[in-house]
């Protein structure tokens, strides 16, 4: 630019001085270096925008960064992923410590291996005093509290009913598809010190003498009956106490017959939401008693939609629970839920079975809530039935 002005006015002057010469030098100069600031002062100018704008662009991500930390703990996590993941693994255990009172215990369920011996399986433990409520209870779930209903042998069955869970005794040379529980009782109480009447104190346990109900019946009032009667009368918190240790013993049946890590883990999870939300582990001890551990291949029914055949037992129960909740009447009710499920599903696998659908849910509604003191309800309803038996 300085030059093209400079050839331009050397063509119009002519002549010129040394000094005009010279003095036009210092002109031209003086213009180029005026051209080549502002040039660089354009350039900077632009320069400068380019760079603010750089600038501008992470402070602007930054406060979005910002809004999404506190707008909540899952947007804030969705925006660390990328950026590190150490940071996300270490806050992921902070968002679940919040959870629901019984979610503690899935941990401690989840770090055990898939042995049933080393899974966190509770404990019961139950009071003399406890055990003989809680077996007063029973006895009138299945007798109604009658004396001498506690020696049985129900119509349409092929064994002998004995005893405050009528346990079951089969007869000499009869061999059926339920466990027979009469024998295991006597075996618990001799290893207890529990003196057996002497007919029955041997070293094998003898089947049931009497071989059909009416052979039974017959024989009501005989020397043997009387003193078994008297015998299990005599013994009922001992009676509670087997059913307990069967009900502890179910697990390690269950927990062997279930061979899926996921199903095992769901059934020691809901076993112990039961045995929390109950204080004397009624609903369990009862069920087990009534129903089994529904671990038997011969206690299943066929399903004829399915094809497949279906148990009863505690484990079915468990397996149909599937709260968190740690809210005992709610836990209670649950299991009162699942139970009642299972025996119908057993009544419409066996239609033969529905003249028992009456008793069976009122049983299990008994396990919604705490039974009530011994004074105020057992004592009283075996009376009240002792009356009734009286005059009828």
């Amino acid at each position: 630019m300085g030059g093209d002005f400079m050839g331009r006015w050397r063509a119009g002057s002519g002549r010129r001085t040394a000094r005009q010469a010279k003095a036009g030098q210092y002109s031209a100069k003086v213009l180029a270096c005026g051209s080549w600031l502002l040039t660089c002062v354009i350039v900077d100018g632009m320069a400068m925008q380019t760079a603010l704008a750089e600038t501008a662009a992470p402070a602007g991500t930054g406060v979005a960064d910002t809004e999404k930390e506190q707008s909540g703990h899952g947007a804030a996590q969705a925006s660390r992923t990328q950026k590190s993941e150490p940071e996300t693994v270490l806050r992921q255990p902070e968002v679940q410590k919040p959870a629901p009172e019984a979610a503690v215990q899935m941990p401690e369920a989840r770090k055990s291996s898939h042995e049933a011996k080393d899974l966190p399986v509770p404990q019961l433990v139950l009071p003399g005093d406890l055990a003989k409520k809680i077996g007063q209870k029973i006895w009138l779930n299945e007798t109604g509290g009658r004396r001498d209903a506690i020696t049985s042998w129900n119509a349409n069955e092929e064994f002998a009913s004995l005893g405050i869970g009528h346990f079951i005794w089969f007869p000499v040379g009869k061999w059926l598809p339920f466990e027979e529980s009469f024998p295991a009782l006597l075996e618990f109480m001799r290893k207890k010190n529990v003196r057996l009447p002497g007919w029955l104190d041997q070293t094998q346990i003898p089947a049931n003498p009497w071989t059909s109900r009416a052979e039974f019946r017959r024989n009501a009032n005989s020397p043997q009956m009387n003193e078994l009667r008297q015998f299990l009368l005599g013994t009922v918190a001992e009676q509670t106490q087997f059913m307990m240790a069967r009900a502890q013993g179910a697990m390690e049946k269950i927990l062997k017959t279930t061979p899926d890590g996921s199903e095992r883990e769901h059934i020691v999870i809901q076993f112990t939401r039961v045995v929390r939300a109950s204080e004397n582990f009624y609903p369990l001890i009862d069920y087990i008693n009534f129903k089994g551990e529904g671990t038997n291949p011969n206690e299943t029914a066929m399903n004829r939609e399915t094809g497949r055949r279906q148990g009863w037992g505690l484990k079915q129960v468990l397996l149909k629970m599937n709260g968190d909740t740690s809210d005992p009447k709610v836990v209670r009710a649950e299991f009162a839920d699942a139970a009642q499920f299972v025996l119908q599903q057993r009544i419409r696998n066996l239609p033969s079975n529905r003249v028992f659908e009456v008793g069976w849910m009122r049983r299990v509604a008994t396990y919604r809530r705490p039974i009530a003191d011994t004074e105020s309800s057992p004592e009283r309803a075996l009376r009240k039935s002792l009356r009734v038996t009286a005059a009828q």
